[in-house]
């Protein structure tokens, strides 16, 4: 039975770029496959990836083939530069005076990265006087191959719970616990230690709390969702050393955990 928006299923992909009649690997999930495409970074974990179909933003032929397929299916689809990341755009290469450059601390050479009003480009090209910054996507004018399978489709509230905080938070689903009350009148998120540094934690919690709320939790049935942080975190967060014996900026960690499920619910409704 094909897939339907709303579903919570896994994938594995790999994404090639299409040029002058080869293919180069430039993402993929499978571990095999960045090896032997020589893109393998250490540093990550390749496993399958977690989407919620319709809700996960995707490229548009990637999105409607994702609706044709079953659990054990895959398939392959190429995405013309017009419905992946555009056309090649002339216009949006910038000369930029050398000088200005440095006055804000930017090294001047070709291949630096940079970013000014909220886009980045990459310097392509430095001359006595002037810097050429592309601000072109790396992928603009480039054709695309994508290879998807689903592995698996997501039926527990649990693994749900736990995909939907992780994608608020920008992080691992594997470092996050979910438990769901029987009847799903009562959902518990806990969140690793590493939750505490992330920025505007306030409203990537009410995002999550949002999010659990419309996906879990069924109409005119109260819910109560919270979010709790290890204990370890909160004693190390109320520590004399760091929270200052109780004075200072900010709450303590214990206040953040007992503030964040209230803040976070009432946040989440007005975003939903």
């Amino acid at each position: 039975m094909p897939l339907k928006d709303g579903d919570f299923v896994l994938i594995n992909y790999t994404v090639k770029v299409v040029e002058d009649g080869s293919e180069r690997v430039i993402d993929t999930t499978l571990e095999e496959v960045a090896k032997k495409s020589g893109i393998y970074d250490p540093k990550r974990v390749y496993k399958e990836f977690p989407v919620i179909v319709g809700r996960t933003s995707l490229l548009g032929p990637l999105e409607k083939v994702l609706r044709e397929l079953d659990v054990g299916e895959r398939r392959e689809v190429e995405v013309p530069p017009e419905e992946a990341f555009g056309e090649y755009k002339q216009e949006l290469i910038v000369r930029v005076p050398v000088k200005r450059l440095r006055r804000m601390n930017i090294p001047v050479r070709v291949g630096e990265e940079v970013e000014a009003g909220g886009r980045r480009g990459k310097i392509i090209r430095v001359t006595e006087r002037f810097a050429y910054i592309d601000f072109n996507h790396p992928l603009a004018g480039k054709k695309l191959k994508i290879e998807v399978e689903v592995v698996g489709k997501i039926d527990s509230p649990e693994e749900k719970a736990r995909i939907l905080a992780a994608r608020a938070l920008g992080m691992d689903p594997d470092k996050i616990q979910a438990e769901v009350s029987e009847g799903g009148k009562e959902v518990k998120v806990k969140l690793p230690p590493e939750a505490l540094g992330l920025s505007d934690l306030d409203a990537l919690l009410a995002k999550a709390v949002s999010d659990i709320r419309e996906y879990l939790a069924p109409r005119k049935v109260d819910i109560t969702i919270s979010i709790e942080f290890p204990e370890e975190t909160v004693e190390q967060a109320s520590s004399p050393e760091e929270a200052g014996e109780g004075e200072g900026e900010g709450a303590s960690g214990e206040e953040q955990a007992k503030q964040a499920p209230e803040a976070g619910g009432e946040e989440g409704e007005q975003q939903d």
